[in-house]
C-alpha cells in the first residue's frame, strides 16, 4: 500500500560509541568521591580496560582480585538531587537520586593562570547509540525537524544561502501551535526503536605473574560475568482530595547505583557484609542492599538501618524512605562475594546475566571470548518537537493594523529538543571479572525507522 501511494519510510542503524579514554597500569591518584586516575590516561582509544575495585588476600601469599567495566546507553546520566522538607516546611535534608553508574570524565581546574585536566576513571563509559542531533539523516526522518538541504532534491533560496521561510511547512511555526498539536496527537514527532545490537571482544590482559607487567596478555581461563540491566521507575499513584478535587501524584524514590545495586537473602548483617557485627547481634538477621567498590583501598556501601521518610505531604514522594547522601555504611564483601551477588530486582529490571570463563585459544595469546548482545526497544519513541525562541509580543499587528495574537506567543527555533519524553530508563551492561583485567572491543548499532 506504501509503495502504491509513493510513501517510503526512512530507517538507519545508528552506531555506538566505539573510542574511549584507557587508563594504563600506573600509581594511583587520589581523585573525587573514591574515583582515582591510575597511570597514564590515553583519548580516543578503539577499545575501553577494566578497573579494579577489590583485592583480597586469600591466604598462602596469593590475592583474589575483582574488576569492573561497564557502558552505559546513551549519554552519561548525572545525579538528581533533591531537597527533602519536614512536615513544618522546615529543611530536613537533601535526597540524591543515583540510578545509574557515574561515566569516566573529565575536571578543568586553574590554579595561578594554569589549566590542569584531570580524568577519572569510574570503569564505566558513555555508549551513546540512542540519538545524535548532528545526523542530518536523522533528523530528516523527524516531522518537527527542518530538513538539511543536503537531502533534498529541490529547494528555493535567497541570494544563494538562506533556505526559503515555505521549505517546511508540515509543522507549525509557533510554540502555542506545537503544543496544540502535542496535545492532540502525542505521537505527531515520533521515531520507532528497534533494537540494539552489541558485539565484544572480550580479552584478558593481565599478567597472571604478580600483575607486574600489563603489555603482556594472560593465559588462564579467567571468570567473567555480563550483566545488562536497567533501572526500574517507581510507580506513581494518583489520588484525588475530597475537598478541593485536585489530584495528587505519588511515588517513591530512584535507586541509588552505590547502595541498591545488588540484594542477596544470603548476605546479612551478622555475617560478610559487616565486619563490626557478629551473628548474635541485635540487627544480625537484617538484609539490606549493597554496591560496588569505587576502587581499591575503598570499600564498598550498603544502604544504612537508620531511614528517614518524606514527611511533607505536598510532597510527591510523601511517606517514601529518602535516599540521602550518609544513607550508607561500608560492606566488607569479597570479590568472590561481589561477583556472585544477586542483582537487586526491586529497583532493576535483568535483561540477561551470565557468566563465562574466556576461552584459551593457544598458548602465548590471551584469552578472548566475543559476546553478543541484543537490547530490545520495540517502542514509538515521543519527542517534544522543536524549541522555543524569541517571544512574539501581544501588540504584533498584520497588515489590516488588527491584533495577529492576543497572548504572548514564541516562535520556534530549528533546533529540536532530542529526549526521548517516554524512554524510562536506559540500559547498562556491566562486566565483572575476577583475578583478570579485562579489554574490551565495543561495536554495534541502534536501529531506527521513520514513523
Amino acid at each position: 500500500m506504501l509503495d502504491a501511494l509513493n510513501i517510503t519510510k526512512q530507517s538507519i542503524n545508528l552506531p555506538v560509541e566505539t573510542l574511549f579514554h584507557a587508563t594504563s597500569h600506573g600509581t594511583g591518584v587520589s581523585g573525587e568521591s573514591g574515583y582515582v586516575a591510575e597511570g597514564t590516561v590515553e583519548a580516543g582509544k578503539p577499545y575501553a580496560l577494566s578497573k579494579r575495585v577489590l583485592e583480597k588476600e586469600i591466604g598462602n601469599g596469593h590475592q583474589r582480585t575483582l574488576d569492573v567495566l561497564g557502558f552505559q546507553v546513551g549519554t552519561e546520566m548525572n545525579a538528581n538531587e533533591i531537597a527533602v522538607k519536614n512536615a513544618d516546611g522546615s529543611s530536613l535534608c537533601t535526597a540524591v537520586e543515583r540510578p545509574y553508574p557515574k561515566c569516566c570524565h573529565s575536571l578543568i581546574t586553574t590554579a595561578d593562570g594554569v589549566s590542569t585536566t584531570t580524568h577519572y576513571d569510574t570503569g564505566f563509559h558513555a555508549l551513546k547509540g540512542m540519538y545524535e542531533s548532528g545526523n542530518i539523516k536523522l533528523q530528516s526522518m523527524r516531522k518537527s525537524a527542518i530538513p538539511d538541504t543536503d537531502l533534498m532534491g529541490m529547494h528555493v533560496t535567497d541570494a544563494g544561502d538562506t533556505v526559503d521561510d515555505h521549505v517546511h511547512t508540515t509543522w507549525p511555526s509557533t510554540l502555542s501551535e506545537q503544543l496544540k498539536l502535542l496535545n492532540e496527537s502525542p505521537y505527531a514527532d515520533s521515531l520507532y526503536y528497534h533494537d540494539m545490537k552489541l558485539r565484544f571482544m572480550i580479552t584478558g590482559v593481565d599478567n597472571p605473574d604478580v600483575n607486574s607487567d600489563l603489555a603482556k596478555a594472560s593465559n588462564h581461563r579467567g571468570l567473567v560475568r555480563m550483566v545488562v540491566l536497567r533501572p526500574l521507575s517507581k510507580r506513581a499513584r494518583l489520588r484525588h482530595e475530597g475537598a478541593s478535587n485536585q489530584p495528587v501524584i505519588n511515588h517513591g524514590y530512584m535507586a541509588n547505583w552505590d547502595t541498591d545495586l545488588f540484594f542477596s537473602k544470603k548476605r546479612m548483617l551478622g555475617g560478610p557484609i559487616d565486619a563490626s557485627m557478629d551473628e548474635g547481634h541485635p540487627y544480625g538477621d537484617v538484609v539490606t542492599t549493597y554496591g560496588l567498590p569505587r576502587n581499591v583501598g575503598e570499600k564498598g556501601y550498603r544502604r544504612s538501618k537508620d531511614e528517614i521518610l518524606c514527611q511533607d505531604s505536598s510532597d510527591v514522594h510523601y511517606g517514601h524512605v529518602v535516599p540521602y547522601e550518609n544513607m550508607k555504611v561500608e560492606h566488607d564483601l569479597s570479590p568472590f562475594q561481589v561477583m556472585t551477588s544477586p542483582i537487586n530486582r526491586k529497583d532493576y529490571a535483568v535483561i540477561s546475566d551470565k557468566s563465562f570463563h574466556l576461552d584459551v585459544q593457544h598458548h602465548g595469546v590471551g584469552s578472548q571470548r566475543v559476546e553478543n548482545v541484543t537490547i530490545p526497544f520495540r517502542m514509538k519513541a515521543r519527542f517534544a518537537g522543536r524549541k522555543a525562541g524569541t517571544q512574539i509580543s501581544p501588540a504584533d499587528e498584520d497588515d489590516n493594523g488588527t491584533m495577529e495574537i492576543s497572548f504572548q506567543d514564541a516562535n520556534l527555533t530549528d533546533v529540536t529538543d532530542d529526549e526521548p519524553l517516554n524512554l524510562t530508563s536506559k540500559p547498562v551492561i556491566m562486566f565483572l571479572s575476577m583475578d583478570q583485567k579485562l579489554s574490551i572491543e565495543v561495536e554495534g548499532y541502534t536501529s531506527i525507522s521513520e514513523c
